[in-house]
């Protein structure tokens, strides 16, 4: 059984970490469209209200793409307590650094030179 548990959880894991590459690839691939679009209109010169709607949705799209990305590090983490809860333990699926500090209150969560 506790084979059959690390062989389910690899899967799982892989999963995971496809779901996080991909919302961070769509992240960044959504930004590049937010950069372009203001300087599409600059370079037609086009009037400021061309295109505003577009520019309104994708920037709209980036912060629903950050919303979820969110939830998905949250499922991480939650996946990582079940891990445990069923003993598991650490396991390496995944990247090999991680962010340490994750439950840091919002407030503290800056860069800083180490």
């Amino acid at each position: 059984m506790p084979k059959q548990r690390h062989v389910i959880a690899h899967s799982v894991a892989q999963r995971l970490f496809a779901a996080e590459e991909a919302l961070d690839i769509a992240a960044a691939r959504i930004a590049e469209l937010n950069a372009a679009l203001p300087l599409a209109r600059l370079e037609g010169k086009l009037a400021a209200s061309i295109g505003q709607d577009a520019f309104r949705s994708s920037a709209a799209a980036v912060v629903l793409v950050a919303q979820t990305r969110e939830e998905i590090v949250a499922t991480h983490a939650r996946l990582k307590e079940a891990s445990d809860d069923i003993g598991l333990g650490e396991q390496a699926y995944g990247d090999v650094f991680k962010v340490a500090g994750q439950a840091q209150p919002a407030a503290d969560r800056h860069l800083r030179a180490a």
